[in-house]
């Protein structure tokens, strides 16, 4: 995600990084070339288009806008529930670090235990981020992982869910060893069934794209309507009317290119979400959570 100044309008007037334009552009100018071909036939008077009335355009224009405002807003939607389930993940690492750092008994094994937790709680939003991203990169986790946690890991369908599983059997163990008691292990639960909760709207929202059809037809309407632009002003504007139809296409497929961009926001492009930024957040403040409890102690 790209971070900037909101209040430096001149600024962001010339600013291309995260800007859409790029991805558009070339769809303006092969618009623009077509409107050019028939604003050429009109002016050498191969055609006529003299007498076409722009209230078509301009009923459909208004048509096209709501749709398109229904496009950029359930796109957002899905942004928003993503940001909002990858803090759910960050708070709910931080619960359960607190209480795993601060509920599993004192005991020669105890620090190893927590670190082993705390370690495995930084790896689940990375395998997290990774499963979005669908690649599998062990570098990034190995530092957290035990060679035998990697194992299983690893050998699993599913990495994060198989962490989330494994934290799980971890601290069924500490309750059979003593170190945790039923009554806290119980305390601890509701923090494991939220990532759990939160992994899933993720995977929801990145494996169900919009239906084919809807994207189909906004996209054709969208061409058709920036297409035929140029048939009702040539006659009046003669070779401005190509200025009308850059103009509306810039406008009307920048909007709906931003829709695209921000309907899976798990990648990594300028308008995705920070996940690398998040994981880093959460595996600073689990560190400092585990040396603050080591200083304390």
């Amino acid at each position: 995600m790209v971070e900037y100044d909101n209040k430096n309008w001149l600024a962001l007037l010339v600013m291309f990084n995260g800007s859409v334009f790029r991805s558009i552009l070339s769809r303006i100018v092969i618009f623009t070339l077509l409107s050019a071909v028939i604003a050429g036939l009109h002016q050498t008077h191969f055609i006529n288009l003299k007498d076409i009335p722009s209230t078509p355009w301009a009923v459909v224009g208004v048509a096209l806008g709501l749709l398109l405002v229904f496009r950029t807003n359930t796109a957002y939607d899905r942004f928003w529930e993503g940001r909002k389930l990858w803090g759910e993940i960050t708070n709910q690492t931080r619960l359960l670090s607190i209480g795993i750092l601060a509920y599993l008994q004192p005991g020669p094994d105890t620090a190893a235990v927590q670190q082993r937790l705390i370690n495995l709680l930084i790896a689940f939003p990375i395998l997290t981020k990774q499963r979005l991203r669908q690649i599998q990169d062990w570098q990034e986790v190995q530092p957290f992982l035990l060679p035998g946690d990697q194992q299983r890991i690893a050998g699993a369908n599913h990495p994060a869910l198989a962490t989330l599983s494994l934290i799980t059997a971890l601290l069924g163990q500490c309750t059979t060893q003593g170190l945790l008691t039923e009554q806290r292990l119980t305390i601890l639960h509701p923090s494991l069934g939220e990532l759990t909760r939160c992994l899933g709207g993720c995977e929801r929202i990145r494996n169900t794209p919009l239906p084919i059809a809807y994207v189909l037809h906004l996209k054709r309407f969208l061409s058709l309507f920036c297409l035929t632009i140029v048939l009702p002003m040539v006659a009046v504007m003669g070779w401005w009317s190509l200025l009308v139809t850059v103009l509306v296409s810039y406008a009307f497929i920048g909007v709906e290119e931003i829709g695209v961009e921000i309907e899976d926001p798990f990648g990594d492009d300028p308008n995705d979400l920070p996940l690398d930024k998040i994981c880093t957040t959460i595996q600073q403040n689990l560190i400092e959570l585990n040396r603050l409890t080591e200083s304390a102690a």
